[in-house]
């Protein structure tokens, strides 16, 4: 009996310890499991941060290296790719632009679409209330580049040479306005022709640059506003040997330097005839700089000095001075004319320059052809069974309102019918021009073709033509 128990008690503790083997694998293992989870999301929380944090850096070497390089005139932000040594290239996401508004508050730039993805040399245009302000530019990555106007991040970079970006600007009362236009530089040894807004990266040494004399822009409105060259403003370290003329000689020191062309608004007005040539009464309407003007042979309007769009809206009108007498002209418009230059487009520039004397832009209009009033007369028994047909089209005898038709050698085809024992056609045609010039034809000789360069009648006369006996 006491054996029994004995083996009992040894039976329960074994299966005690089972049970808390089991229970205890049952439990730590979920938790070796749960601090190996741990582990692992801290290294990869650890890997992503260290991760954003050297591509957050790397973004700022990168704009501060010229890949983009970004510059503010006040009016746009240029970003240019002026270092292409740059490893590995890389695009610029801009999130949001922040200016300075006059109650010192910064504000959000909602006019742009955001996300702004730059991956190549561009120009962002900036809403007029915004020219002059300070800005922020924030990146996908939480960089931040605050630009005054007339600054720029980069746009060169190496530690021991620097580079040059050429930009051009109209300074008018509301601030500067980036504009392109050429320049011609040595800076690589030969002369040669570029478009501003340009950036010569790694440059050193002595150049040559030169700008013209007048420049342009058109704003939303289709205005033209003009602006003559002031002054060069240098921005960085540089020797030039004057800022007053339009080409310069430019001598780097080993620093970034940026070179603006500053032009000045033209705002004296000249005298402009626009002259209509070819027919003078026509009307044609124009649009001159976005405002719009009807003219019948000539018309003199003020426009300011300096470049001047033109933009031609009528490029056909009929002459109905003659339509009591039969006649309607019509006119194309060809080319216009302007200080010995033809433009064949119907939208062109040309350039006023200011205190100009009796400038005249030809207007030239071609008469292409002529429609001419046909009245088309027919005398038949069939009850309007037959028509006159020209080049395919046909026409109704006897139609109250007569036909304009267009000038011109026309087939002639009388219709005619056969009711199965006879054919019912033009017996008599006869042509009766406006100049008293008339020509009769009788069947069988019936034309196959009309000249039509003038008012006239056209008279058609049916009758039995041929009889056909049946079999």
């Amino acid at each position: 009996m006491v054996g029994t128990m004995v083996k009992n008690r040894a039976l329960s503790n074994v299966i005690s310890i089972i049970i808390l083997i089991f229970v205890i694998l049952l439990v730590f293992i979920p938790f070796l499991y749960y601090l190996n989870n741990i582990s692992q999301n801290n290294t990869v929380k650890t890997s992503i941060v260290n991760n954003y944090v050297y591509l957050k850096n790397l973004q700022i070497s990168q704009v501060t290296t010229g890949h983009p390089s970004l510059y503010y005139n006040g009016s746009s932000i240029y970003a240019v790719y002026s270092n292409g040594t740059f490893v590995p290239p890389s695009n610029l996401t801009i999130v949001s632009i922040l200016y300075l508004n006059t109650n010192g508050i910064w504000l959000n730039l909602t006019s742009i679409k955001y996300p702004l993805v730059i991956s190549k040399g561009q120009v962002i245009s900036l809403p007029s209330y915004i020219q002059g302000r300070p800005i922020i530019i924030v990146t996908s990555l939480g960089n931040i580049f605050f630009l005054q106007p007339g600054s720029s991040i980069g746009p060169f970079a190496t530690a021991s040479r620097g580079g040059v970006e050429i930009l051009t600007q109209i300074y008018t009362s509301s601030g500067p306005s980036s504009v392109s236009t050429n320049v011609t530089t040595n800076i690589y040894g030969t002369y040669k022709n570029f478009t501003t807004p340009i950036a010569f990266s790694n440059q050193t040494g002595t150049f040559v640059t030169r700008l013209p004399q007048y420049v342009f822009y058109q704003n939303s409105k289709g205005q033209i506003i003009t602006g003559v060259f002031h002054n060069w403003i240098v921005l960085g370290l540089a020797t030039v040997n004057s800022t007053s003329s339009q080409g310069i000689q430019v001598t780097l020191r080993g620093q970034p330097v940026v070179l603006i062309g500053n032009y000045t608004q033209i705002t004296s007005t000249v005298g402009l005839t626009l002259q209509v040539k070819g027919d003078s009464n026509i009307y044609v309407s124009i649009f001159v700089n976005g405002n719009s003007y009807t003219i019948q042979n000539e018309q003199t309007i003020t426009v300011p000095a300096g470049y001047v769009n033109i933009t031609v809206i009528t490029l056909q009108a009929n002459d109905t001075t003659q339509q009591s007498q039969g006649v309607i002209s019509h006119y194309s418009y060809s080319n216009a004319g302007y200080n010995g230059k033809t433009y064949v487009a119907k939208s062109f520039l040309i350039f006023v320059p200011p205190g100009a004397t009796n400038p005249t832009v030809y207007l030239n209009y071609l008469n292409d052809y002529n429609y001419y009033l046909v009245k088309i007369i027919g005398n038949y028994n069939e009850n309007g069974q037959v028509c006159l047909i020209l080049n395919g089209t046909v026409y109704n005898y006897n139609n109250p309102n007569p036909y304009w038709i267009i000038g011109g050698n026309y087939s002639f085809d009388p219709t005619g019918i056969f009711n199965g024992s006879s054919t019912y056609g033009a017996q008599t045609v006869i042509f009766q021009y406006s100049n008293r010039t008339s020509f009769n034809y009788t069947f069988p000789n019936i034309p196959s073709y009309v000249i039509i360069n003038q008012p006239m009648n056209i008279t058609v006369n049916y009758a039995v033509t041929e009889y056909w006996q049946q079999l």
